[in-house]
This record gives structure tokens, sequence and C-alpha cells, in this order.
């Protein structure tokens, strides 16, 4: 999850990737699933399009989540459902 706090006016995950994290964390306690993980990361790139997410192994990338968007993307790292309405490319792609 990109967590980027970038200041220079340009947009960025920031706070609302951290918020995610937090409530992702939250849900995967909720549920038990310690064997799950989320980390954050500087950037992944598709800043007009934050904040995002890479799941892997599965290498799906997700953008413009929503902190309502945490149990479902816990739902992904769990049994590996997408979050069909997020889903993205990599940069570039």
């Amino acid at each position: 999850m990109c967590t980027n706090p970038r200041s220079s006016g340009r947009p960025a995950c920031g706070g609302s990737g951290e918020s995610i994290i937090a409530a992702v964390q939250t849900e995967l306690i909720r549920r038990g699933a310690i064997e799950a993980r989320v980390t954050p990361c500087g950037c992944l790139g598709p800043c007009f399009d934050g904040p995002n997410a890479v799941v892997y192994p599965d290498a799906v990338w997700y953008s413009k989540l929503e902190l309502a968007d945490a149990a479902s993307l816990v739902d992904h790292l769990i049994d590996g459902t997408p979050l069909a309405r997020k889903i993205s490319g990599p940069p570039g792609e």
C-alpha cells in the first residue's frame, strides 16, 4: 500500500493509504488471518489514481482505494477474491 506523503503539490497517497493500512490490519486481526501482511511502500507510481496497492503473489494492482474497501481487500488477502471494481494495472500498462 502506497503511503507516500509527497509535499510537491502533486497528488499523493499519504494519509489515506495509512488509514487504509490500519483498517486492513484491524480486519485481518479480527478475522484471525495472521498469515497475511500489509506493508507500506514509498510510491507505486500512478499518483493521480491513488491510494494504490498491490497484492502479492497475485500481482493484482488496485487504485482509487477508499477506507470502505478495507474489508474487500482482506477478502482478497484471505481467499483470493479480488475487488474487481478497483483493479488497475501497473504503471505503463
